[in-house]
């Protein structure tokens, strides 16, 4: 049953899996327990960011998002083995989005990196299909959460292959006749095919744990026209 749920903590990854937990500033604090199999579960804070913050605008799409110091603000998403440049993870090759920031988390290299991307559309195709998961999504990860006032469809997906690795948590949401994609992505390679093995800068839970915290600073700099007319 899709519902919103609050979030109190940060949540962790068992084996590959990604989670995540979702804010609500309205709704009382529960906390979203699951099972280790494919399910999120509570972590320390180990690895999260302590410094200031400065929030970050875009006039053009409207929305504002905290960036921690130190994290590097590109406008542009590179390609990787599984992780594209397309304006969200998973778009179909007919979809036209375009891609608005990435934010990295510090430490990110050639072992392993992660980052936290909005894309957004606003081809009539792209809004239609915005809550839509694509075919790779994760079983039972699907939910309906709210960020700050706005209703997001949340799910896990990933990829795999000769020795490369792809985790995904993604929101898709509609606002003001636009699809917002946001995912959250820890990917890159096997450290031991490396001689001597290579130390990851991070583990998968610490950097999802970090880029988790950043997205529930997310909100929009108006209410959408559908949330002023209810009004």
């Amino acid at each position: 049953m899709m519902q919103t749920v609050p979030c109190t903590g940060l949540m962790a990854i068992a084996a590959t899996l990604v989670c995540a937990c979702t804010p609500s500033g309205t709704d009382s604090p529960t906390a979203s327990a699951r099972t280790a199999a494919g399910h999120p579960s509570s972590v320390p804070l180990a690895g999260t960011s302590t410094g200031p913050t400065h929030a970050y605008t875009d006039p053009a799409w409207g929305f504002q998002i905290d960036v921690p110091a130190r994290w590097t603000i590109r406008h542009d998403f590179p390609h990787d083995y599984f992780a594209n440049g397309a304006w969200k993870a998973f778009a179909p090759l007919d979809s036209s989005g375009s891609p608005v920031l990435a934010l990295v988390v510090p430490g990110s290299d050639h072992v392993t990196d992660a980052e936290l991307r909005i894309g957004a559309s606003k081809s009539a195709q792209d809004v239609r299909d915005c809550m839509d998961p694509p075919q790779n999504v994760r079983a039972d990860s699907m939910d309906s959460v709210t960020i700050n006032g706005t209703r997001f469809t949340r799910f896990d997906a990933g990829d795999a292959a000769m020795s490369h690795h792809l985790n995904v948590r993604s929101y898709r949401g509609v606002h003001d006749g636009a699809c917002y994609a946001i995912d959250l992505l820890v990917y890159g390679v096997d450290p031991r095919v490396y001689d001597p093995p290579a130390t990851p800068p991070f583990t998968d839970a610490q950097a999802f744990a970090r880029m988790q915290a950043v997205v529930e600073t997310f909100r929009f700099q108006r209410l959408s026209s559908a949330a002023t007319t209810a009004r």
